[in-house]
């Protein structure tokens, strides 16, 4: 079964108090997530469990994401519960030498039938991890902003 399996690092320049308050907060993610992930809040919890979110990308299909676990300032499990993945994903917080190192892991069952397809031509991991580094790129931007 088509699989994405990916775990993707970057480096900030930011306290590890100041990106998981980015990170924790579902709210924030329409400001520096990239606009070619149209991303729906659907709800949002001060524990941050619960909280949920549809991506719709441009041109693909959606997928939801709710957080289930949450460990402050260490980790943020997530469920891909609807859309065209189902599975786990998580950030993952550490603080090294006054920076941040924040990684985002999935491990994914691609369900829907033509990504599927798509999926055995196109390495969909790698390009999972291409679309990381935006991602990642477009939050250090974003954090730089709230200084």
């Amino acid at each position: 079964m088509p699989k994405i399996i990916a775990s993707d690092s970057t480096y900030l320049n930011h306290s590890i108090v100041k990106v998981w308050e980015v990170i924790s907060d579902f709210n924030s993610y329409k400001k520096w997530w990239p606009a070619v992930v149209n991303l729906e809040v659907l709800n949002t919890s001060p524990q941050i469990i619960g909280s949920t979110l549809v991506a719709k990308p441009f041109n693909g299909r959606s997928f939801s994401i709710k957080a289930v676990e949450a460990k402050p300032f260490s980790e943020i499990k997530l469920k891909y519960f609807a859309g065209i993945y189902s599975g786990d994903g998580r950030w993952i917080f550490e603080s090294v030498n006054d920076k941040t190192k924040l990684t985002y892991e999935v491990n994914l069952i691609i369900t829907d039938k033509f990504t599927k397809v798509i999926a055995w031509i196109v390495p969909v991991s790698k390009i999972h991890s291409l679309i990381f580094k935006k991602i990642f790129r477009s939050l250090e931007k974003y954090l730089e902003e709230l200084k």
